[in-house]
């Protein structure tokens, strides 16, 4: 990953400017400060996208507690892999690794949410399904009789970049992707047309690049699973549809 003081540079380089040195960084004026703000904003650009680039994805375990159906999303979430869930492996607690079947919100609170409450402190089982809350969360169901852990996959919002070190997330090799979008911004800074036009061709035809290369392809399918006795489907976005 490239840090911002070369993303600047580079932007500055292209346009026959001076470059920044790391020790003016923050104080930089003019088209310095003009440039930053560019590649900034095309960073920013590029993460509101998509919420599922790669580059964003994290691996989080979480211990379940007992007899506790919701839990919340961290500070820095974005959007979640619904078909990420799973129940890890534990012979201590006799549970196999095994995936949680994503269902609609408002089947839990028709069929087992108040049955989860219900059982406070002592939870109802290995948990089989998850849902999204109302709240900035997620469910399971049956709440968990012991404290199993779970793993899933989630995209977290990406912070500005401020100091000079700092380094985008985005992998090197689509700086250029970076440098047509900041050009694009300067252009319009310059009231240059030209290198307006030129630089947002490069930069769509990078981003539909990054986004074949980057980002999660879904799956289609169809899945009939049984909650309580009752037989439902999955559409082909794994939301489940009923009965």
């Amino acid at each position: 990953m490239t840090n911002y003081l070369d993303l600047t540079n580079r932007l500055l380089r292209r346009l026959n400017e001076v470059e920044i040195q790391e020790s003016d960084f923050l104080s930089a004026r003019g088209i310095q400060a003009t440039a930053k703000d560019a590649v900034l904003d095309t960073l920013r650009e590029i993460s509101e996208r998509r919420t599922d680039w790669a580059f964003n994805a994290v691996q989080h375990e979480q211990v379940l507690g007992i007899g506790t159906e919701e839990y919340a999303w961290y500070d820095d979430f974005s959007t979640v892999d619904w078909q990420s869930f799973t129940i890890m492996k534990d012979t201590a607690l006799n549970v196999n690794t095994r995936p949680l079947q994503l269902i609609q919100r408002e089947e839990w609170y028709a069929r087992a949410k108040a049955t989860d409450y219900d059982s406070e402190s002592t939870g109802r089982g290995v948990p089989e399904f998850v849902c999204a809350t109302h709240g900035n969360g997620f469910a399971v169901t049956p709440s968990p009789d012991k404290a199993y852990t779970i793993q899933y996959r989630y995209y977290k919002a990406p912070t500005d970049l401020v100091n000079a070190t700092d380094s985008t997330e985005i992998p090197s090799r689509f700086d250029y992707v970076i440098m047509a979008g900041a050009l694009q911004h300067m252009g319009l800074f310059k009231e240059d047309n030209e290198l307006v036009g030129v630089n947002q061709q490069k930069f769509e035809k990078g981003l539909s690049t990054m986004v074949s290369t980057l980002t999660a392809s879904p799956e289609y399918f169809h899945s009939n699973v049984n909650m309580n006795g009752y037989i439902g489907r999955f559409s082909t976005q794994g939301i489940w549809t009923g009965y």
